[in-house]
């Protein structure tokens, strides 16, 4: 991204000149979520020059939210953190918990804090969206289950008859949908194999 140079008149609101015609990047991220962004820059000799992350608020003004102050320094105010590296020729911005409120126009640049200048790399929209819903998790903390007993009369090899069954439960705690659908399948087949029986035994 080629510099563009917007002349400011505070440290912390910017006055500046926007250039017509320019669009800006479009970012989309959830309520919650962390934005990462970097921002490149050709290389300059000479002392140390801030970079800074500010918000637009009008066509020629922005607020600063978070400048740095020398190289390899992470800067930390409120939620937003820049950290420059100058041997790698960018730097990064960091927004947490974003929220929708953060939706709007933002800009990354060189802040020449002498003379007042933001040379701006990157104009950045960021959409904030309320997260997505997840589907709730069903629980079922009793679950009756039946226990059917089948014996052979003792010293006989005829076909098992069926002594009787009794319910019994069991506390089952955070059974999901797929594990309950699974329990009734075992139910079917149990029921299955009984009826097999007594056709046998018919």
């Amino acid at each position: 991204w080629p510099g563009r140079v917007h002349t400011c008149c505070f440290y912390l609101c910017c006055c500046c000149s926007w250039p017509q015609g320019t669009m800006p990047e479009e970012l989309h991220k959830h309520t919650g979520q962390t934005l990462l962004l970097q921002c490149q820059y050709s290389p300059k000799t000479g002392p140390y020059q801030s970079k800074t992350w500010c918000q637009q608020t009008s066509p020629d003004w922005c607020t600063i939210l978070v400048t740095s102050s020398k190289p390899r320094t992470a800067v930390q105010k409120s939620r937003y953190t820049i950290w420059d590296e100058p041997d790698a020729l960018f730097f990064n911005i960091t927004m947490i918990q974003l929220t929708q409120n953060d939706s709007g126009f933002y800009w990354c640049g060189i802040y020449n804090t002498s003379k007042k200048v933001i040379t701006v790399l990157r104009d950045i929209n960021l959409v904030v969206s309320p997260a997505p819903t997840t589907s709730p998790m069903w629980t079922f903390p009793w679950l009756a289950t039946s226990t059917v007993l089948i014996t052979s009369p003792e010293g006989t090899s005829g076909h098992p008859s069926i002594k009787g069954s009794e319910t019994r439960f069991s506390q089952w705690e955070g059974v999901s949908l797929p594990a309950l659908a699974q329990v009734a399948r075992l139910l079917v087949s149990v029921l299955c194999g009984l009826l097999m029986a007594k056709c046998l035994m018919l």
